[in-house]
Formats: structure tokens, C-alpha cells, sequence
């Protein structure tokens, strides 16, 4: 054949298949610029699924002989796949995670607490723009072919040819599936040794989404044995004592809180720059012109648990609340499946109201929050947690109206009809009255005496609402914003000023939690038990709403000169009178400035509590866990030249499960060994310590992954052996 004849039908067959072949090259353009307003790269490292499946509809559309179908169902496709786009790329604007079908079980709670939902307007328009363009092209060559009296059809000669496509896209996806899928090799190894920064960075959107659906439908059929399982627990016993590497350390403040009280306060979207200004730490560039006097006049609350705790100065967070939440009751966090949603029924005797009912059979447990229980399923899966029981809103309307009912009557009886006239419920339900958040204050003042029983000892967990985004200008918080203005004064930011009066909105949530923590000191102080409860208190995660955290301490992106992690920086902080004079007394300083993050929560408690337990099944440490240094192994701790001796911090590596990162101070990785960020100057030697930190971390979830897959702790006797084993190591000598 000569070359010219052989171009020339190249030519004819181009022109004749050129709807279907325009739908894949716009097909890739549209992937490829919403991958680009994601990940800020066009470029796909693992593009094989995608590639099948777009090789396999352009042969199915080359099989269609004529273009007046081939144009709707070409058209069709590419807008499925702009949709498909665009929610994908909301998603990861709204949540910062990437598609994965365990997230169709959140769908409702995350609508319910979105503040907006965000428009892509890159992949919008470019989207559109091609849409559009593929239907009037097509639209023009059929008329322009009508008028010419030519039949678009193709020829039937190259019909096995498009078949063999077809086949081409199918062997491609599933080869593809098979081959680089990460759920298809070994998921754990991706987590330490993984180079992809991101997932749809390697596979494309459309490529993660068939992922998803093929490994949905293969199921899941890794499996671990129960001695695998037992043996990464408990250890091999010597001489029937267990082994003391797999039991936490006994810090120096060991038992400090022991048979106290324990009161845990998770503030939502609590940031240090919300009362504090004084400390290096908290530095937010953007922050409103408050001086340390004013904060101090206007938060005296927080200032007063600030000034009379121990406070984490580095801890982290970097999670949703419901994760923040899971993880300090908890200790721990699966990434196969939501706790909430897929693993509510499981048999958990670790967590944190479990443990603590083991050793003291008496004391009560309840959670607090006064949103919906039936958020993110709270009301089953606190139960499963080991608590008696949830009180939210509805719960706390129903007790303020039952009081004032009967209050009113008492003085309609006596006579004070005015007065009964003049009264009115404790607790308001501002979210059935304005759509608004509730009122912390108001949750413990109608709660206190449940949260806070006289009889008893209690451990009640409270998981505030206020200070959730979006910020504006509520009505139920008039009053606390008309402070807040007075004290800015001049300082007030200008209407003009979007950023600056959403961040002023913020600190007038952040008054009305200050008066929920002025109800919590003088309930306790009149009962007497302020003394004999520990009240631990931190931040489930930075105020990301609105994008305030970015504004505020002006971080935008990874490519920074600020430490990058700082965005994730927030409040921890143990208000106990003997732990703060013990701190205090023993390190000169109340303050602890190694990195900690939400595992670390529980651990800590345990610690405080006089509660050894077995280390593997927890994912942080003690705050408090510092280790004698001893450079010499001749067993004496080496000392500095006050003759005292060198403590080197036990720190934790935070793995994200909302997030799929690690987080470490100065560190934020895709993998073990891939760094989505690293501050300058790291040391090798510190980047080192995060590394094995890290992979011994990806050790405790893949076996965590196990325990809840298997419901390991289903079978009475493996329940009995954990409770039994755990009452031993706290009472037996360890080898």
C-alpha cells in the first residue's frame, strides 16, 4: 500500500470516528484539570484504571455506527464525569479527604454541619466548557453530513478492530486493579514505603472511584490468627510474667490523679489565639488587636484553667471530632472502616470507660454533647464505649422544660404569680429556634448534676458545640458580642473586612465556652470537688471553618517559611492541684513543650490514673513519658551539669484517620517516607526518631485493623483474658 493511500484512509477513518475520539481526548483534559485544582498537578503517576475505562467506552462508542447516538451517550459520559469531578473535588475542598465508600455512611452528618458546599470552579468551567463544546461540534458535523447526504457510519470492516479496544479497556482496568490498586498489595507497606504524595495525585478521580467499587465488590480476605493477635498484645510471658516492653512506663507522675474524679472537655475547634497572646507558641499574625489584659478581663475562665493546669504547649490535631473523639476514648482508630458506622457493635474492654469501670466497679460514666445523639451514631457506638449513657440536646430540653414546669407551679402555689410569669427554661434550643448553635453554658448548667454527681465518682466526657464553625452573627449570642465589641473598640475590624468579622465572630463563641468553663469551677467548687477531679481539655482540631486557621496564622499551603504544622496546633491542657504542684515541683515548669496529638490523651490519663496497661493496643504515649538517657549503656542515667539526669521525651506520631497523613512536629507525611512537608533545618537524627516512631505506629494499626475486622474481643474468654491480663500487669512484678 503506498504511503499516501495508507494516509489518506488514516484521514477517512479519523474523520469518520472523530465524535468518539474528541470524547476521549476531553475526557483526559477534564481528569487531568481536576486533578491539577486538587493537587496542584495535572500529571498522574498510576493512570492505568483510568486509562481503561476511557479506552473501553471510546471502543464502545466506535462500536455505535452512527453519530446521532454516538453524540448523546459520548455527551452522557462526559457529564457523569464532570459531576463525578466536581463532588470529588468539593469534597476534598470541604473535608481535605479523599472518595472512599466508607464515606457514604458520614453523608448526612457532614451536610447537616456544612457551613457551604463549595463550587470547584476550575473543573466547573473547564467541564462545562468541553460538554459544551462536544455537543456543538457534534451537532454541527451531523448537520453538515445530513447536507451532504453522507451516512456518519462507520465502516463494518474494522469491527473486531473496536471490539478488540473494548477488551483493550477491559484488560487494562482489571490488570490495572490487580496491579496497583494499593488495597491490592500490601496496604501497610504503602503506609511506611509509599512515594505516591497523594491518591489522586497517582490514580485520577474517576481512576480512585473504580478502585473503591472493585474493591468493594472483591471484599476484603487478609486475615490474621488470634495468636498473632494475642502475641502483639500481651507479649510472650517469662516465668509467668509478662514483659515489660509491651506494658506502658510508670512516668514520674504516675498515679498522681488516682481514684480522683476525671473530667474530659473536647472543645470543638479550640485554637490557642482564641484567649491566649503572651507565648511564642501562639503566634497568629492575623489575630484581633487584644491586649493580654483585655483577653484576660474577657476569658477570665480559660485564662483561670490556663494559669492553674499543666499545658501541652506542642500538642496536635488533625482530625474530625468524631476521630478526635474516638481516639482519646478510645486510644486508637481503625482505618479499614468508621468506628461509628461499621464497627458500633464491636466488643471494645479497652477503652477508656471500660478500663476505668474494671478497677472501679461504682463509678459512673456518661457523655455529654449538645448536638443530635444520633450524630455520626454517637447515641449506639457511646454505649459500645462503655458509657451508661448520652445526653443531648433534646435530652436537655426535655429536663429544662420538665424544671420549669415545675418551678412555675411551685410559685403559682405560693402566690408569685408575677414572678412565675417572669420565668423561663434554663436551656434553650437555639438550634430548633434559630438554626443556631446551642449554648455550653447552658449544657452544664441544666446537666451539671448529672455530669457532676456529690454521690459518687464519676468520669463524664463533654463534647461542647459553641465554637463550631460557621462563624456569624448569631442571636443567641448578643449579649457575649456586644462584650466583645467593647473591649476591641477602634479595634473593631471594618465591615469591608470579611476575614477580620468572621474571626470576630469566632471570639464571641469562644466567650460564650469561657462562661460554660465559669459553670463547670463553680459547680465543683460548691459540691466541693473541684480538688478531686482532674479536667483534662483540648482542642479536637484547628478552627478550619471558613478557612479561619489559614488566615489567622497565616499559613496558605504547603511551600511556607512557617513550621506548616503549626496549622494543626491547638490547646491541651490537665487543670489537678496536686499534678500541677507535682509538675511544677519536680521540672521547675508546668509547661511540657515535646510533641503530643489526640493519642496521647488517653495514655495520659491512664498514666495520671495508676492504670498500667498494654501499649500496643493505644497509639500514643503519656505526655508525662520522659526516659532516662544513658549514652553509655553502663546502666546510670547520665546526668547535666546540675548533676541531674538527661530525660529524653517519648513522643508519638500522629496518623490521621480522616486524613490518611502523619503528622510530627515540623513533619507532615503521605507515607512514612514521603513528606508532603518538612521544615527546614530538621536534624537527621530527629527525622530518623519519626520514622521508626512512625513504622512501629503502622505496626499498631494494621493489628488494630485486625482486632476490629475479626472482633477479636467477641469471644468471652478473649474479653476475660484482656480484663484478667490487665489486672495483672497493675498488680503483679514485670520481667
Amino acid at each position: 500500500m503506498k504511503m499516501k493511500t495508507f494516509i489518506e484512509k488514516v484521514a477517512a477513518w479519523l474523520k469518520a470516528n472523530q465524535l468518539a475520539l474528541i470524547y476521549f481526548v476531553f475526557a483526559i483534559a477534564i481528569e487531568m484539570v481536576a486533578v491539577f485544582s486538587v493537587e496542584k498537578n495535572a500529571f498522574m503517576s498510576r493512570p492505568f484504571l483510568l486509562l481503561g475505562l476511557l479506552i473501553f467506552i471510546t471502543g464502545g462508542l466506535l462500536l455505535i455506527p452512527d453519530d446521532r447516538i454516538r453524540l448523546p451517550v459520548g455527551a452522557l459520559f462526559l457529564v457523569a464525569q464532570v459531576v463525578i469531578d466536581l463532588i470529588f473535588a468539593a469534597l476534598f475542598d470541604m473535608t481535605g479527604q479523599y472518595f472512599e465508600f466508607s464515606l457514604l455512611n458520614l453523608r448526612n452528618d457532614a451536610v447537616a454541619a456544612l457551613e457551604k458546599i463549595p463550587v470547584n470552579f476550575l473543573v466547573f468551567y473547564v467541564g462545562l466548557f468541553c460538554c459544551v463544546a462536544y455537543i456543538v461540534y457534534g451537532l454541527r458535523l451531523i448537520r453538515g453530513r445530513d447536507k451532504s447526504k453522507k451516512k456518519g457510519k462507520t465502516s463494518k470492516k474494522p469491527f473486531f478492530f473496536y471490539a478488540g479496544t473494548v477488551l483493550v479497556g477491559v484488560a487494562t482496568l482489571f490488570g490495572s486493579f490487580f496491579a496497583y490498586y494499593p488495597q491490592n498489595t500490601n496496604k501497610y507497606e504503602e503506609m511506611v514505603m509509599g512515594k505516591s504524595t497523594s491518591v489522586y495525585a497517582s490514580y485520577g478521580m474517576l481512576g480512585n472511584l473504580i478502585g473503591e467499587v472493585g474493591t468493594t465488590i472483591r471484599g476484603d480476605r487478609s486475615t490474621m490468627s488470634n495468636d498473632q493477635i494475642e502475641d502483639f498484645i500481651y507479649g510472650k510471658k517469662s516465668g509467668g510474667e509478662f514483659n515489660s516492653k509491651y506494658v506502658s512506663n510508670q512516668t514520674e507522675f504516675f498515679g498522681k490523679s488516682k481514684d480522683k474524679n476525671v473530667v474530659v472537655i473536647l472543645s470543638e475547634s479550640f485554637e490557642w489565639y482564641s484567649f491566649m497572646r503572651s507565648e511564642a507558641f501562639y503566634d497568629s499574625p492575623n489575630a484581633l488587636a487584644f491586649t493580654e489584659e483585655q483577653l484576660a478581663a474577657l476569658y477570665p475562665n480559660l485564662t483561670r484553667f490556663y494559669n492553674e493546669s499543666v499545658v501541652a504547649t506542642n500538642f496536635h490535631s488533625r482530625e474530625k471530632t468524631d476521630a478526635s473523639e474516638t481516639l482519646t476514648i478510645l486510644g486508637c482508630y481503625p482505618t479499614e472502616k468508621y468506628i461509628t458506622y461499621d464497627y458500633y457493635d464491636v466488643t471494645m474492654p479497652q477503652t477508656m470507660p471500660n478500663v476505668m469501670k474494671l478497677f472501679d466497679t461504682d463509678i459512673q460514666a456518661r457523655s455529654f454533647h449538645n448536638g443530635e445523639k444520633t450524630f455520626y451514631n454517637r447515641e449506639v457506638t457511646h454505649k459500645t464505649f462503655g458509657f451508661e449513657g448520652l445526653t443531648d440536646r433534646f435530652d436537655m430540653a426535655d429536663k429544662a422544660n420538665a424544671l420549669y414546669e415545675e418551678q412555675k407551679k411551685a410559685l403559682i402555689e405560693s402566690g408569685k404569680t408575677e414572678e412565675a410569669e417572669k420565668l423561663t427554661p434554663i436551656f434553650t434550643d437555639y438550634k430548633e429556634k434559630y438554626d443556631e448553635m446551642n449554648l455550653d453554658s447552658e449544657m452544664i448548667e441544666i446537666c451539671k448534676d448529672e455530669m457532676f454527681p456529690a454521690d459518687k465518682r464519676f468520669y463524664t466526657y463533654i463534647t461542647t458545640i459553641s465554637m463550631h464553625g460557621a462563624y456569624y452573627n448569631r442571636r443567641s449570642l448578643a449579649d457575649e458580642r456586644a462584650e466583645v465589641e467593647s473591649v476591641l473598640g477602634a479595634n473593631l475590624p471594618k465591615t469591608s473586612d470579611e476575614k477580620g468579622n468572621i474571626l470576630l465572630h469566632y471570639m464571641v463563641t469562644a466567650k460564650e465556652f469561657d462562661d460554660a468553663v465559669g459553670c463547670i469551677y463553680a459547680d465543683l467548687e460548691s459540691k466541693n470537688l473541684l480538688d478531686k477531679t482532674t479536667i483534662l481539655m483540648f482542642g479536637d482540631h484547628n478552627a478550619y471553618y471558613n478557612e479561619l486557621s489559614n488566615y489567622v496564622k497565616d499559613i496558605d499551603g504547603y511551600k511556607t517559611e512557617r513550621k506548616f504544622t503549626d496549622m494543626y496546633k491547638v490547646p491541651l491542657m490537665i487543670r489537678d492541684s496536686d499534678l500541677t504542684q507535682a509538675v511544677q515541683d519536680k521540672w521547675q515548669t508546668r509547661f511540657i513543650d515535646k510533641f503530643t496529638c489526640t493519642s496521647d490523651v488517653m495514655p495520659t490519663l491512664l498514666d495520671l490514673l495508676g492504670i498500667r496497661y498494654f501499649k500496643n493496643l493505644y497509639y500514643g504515649h503519656s505526655i508525662f513519658d520522659y526516659q532516662t538517657q544513658d549514652k553509655d549503656k553502663d546502666g546510670i542515667p547520665d546526668k547535666d551539669e546540675n548533676g541531674k539526669p538527661i530525660l529524653t521525651p517519648v513522643e508519638s506520631v500522629l496518623y490521621s484517620r480522616s486524613y490518611d497523613i502523619f503528622v510530627f512536629e515540623g513533619i507532615v507525611g503521605r507515607s512514612v517516607i514521603t513528606h508532603l512537608y518538612k521544615q527546614d533545618g530538621l536534624s537527621a537524627g530527629r527525622i530518623q526518631g519519626y520514622e521508626n516512631e512512625a513504622r512501629e505506629l503502622v505496626e499498631k494499626i494494621k493489628h488494630c485493623d485486625y482486632i476490629f475486622k475479626q472482633d477479636y474481643f467477641a469471644t468471652p474468654a478473649k474479653k476475660q483474658l484482656f480484663q484478667d491480663n490487665l489486672m495483672s500487669i497493675n498488680t503483679q512484678k514485670l520481667a
